[in-house]
């Protein structure tokens, strides 16, 4: 084989492991973000309000959510789930 036979296999195959690494990178990173379990709550209004003062400096409601959340086995936990400052339509798990 020649020289530039040979760079060129090496470039493949560096290119290849890359694949590989940022593909189980992926993976890692999903089973991370989305594993765990899952508890489902029925919300039909807030608990309570407080003011958020948002980024742009302007001050709103925020919202409180509080209830008994069951999994799929109908095992329950008591949630309490809060508005976000960021995005008011985000909430947060307490």
């Amino acid at each position: 084989m020649s020289k530039s036979a040979i760079k060129n296999h090496w470039i493949e195959s560096v290119l290849v492991v890359f694949l590989v690494g940022v593909t189980v990178l992926s993976i890692g990173w999903h089973i991370y973000r989305y594993g765990g379990d899952y508890y489902y709550m029925r919300v039909n209004g807030s608990s309570e309000s407080f003011p958020v003062t948002v980024p742009v400096g302007i001050t709103q409601n925020g919202y409180v959510y509080r209830g008994i959340a069951k999994d799929k086995y109908g095992n329950r936990q008591r949630l309490e789930v809060h508005t976000v400052a960021d995005d008011l339509e985000r909430v947060w798990i307490l």
